[in-house]
């Protein structure tokens, strides 16, 4: 092993430790029941939309390689 597996190795050890040691903590009420919470079962754009937008944007990226 070199020393680059060696630190990185370790910094992602140590992320993971600080995550789940903070992944143990919870919110308080005055943070989690709040009267202006975001509705998240309401979908602002369907999965249709976002297919077709990535169909553009695909092939917008598609055009500008094939120009350049």
């Amino acid at each position: 092993m070199d020393a680059n597996s060696i630190i990185f190795g370790g910094i992602s050890i140590l992320s993971l430790a600080i995550f789940f040691y903070l992944g143990r903590f919870r919110a308080s009420s005055k943070q989690r029941d709040r009267e202006d919470r975001i509705d998240w079962s309401s979908r602002r754009f369907s999965l249709w939309k976002m297919f077709l937008y990535s169909l553009v944007a695909v092939g917008g990226i598609i055009l500008l390689a094939q120009l350049l």
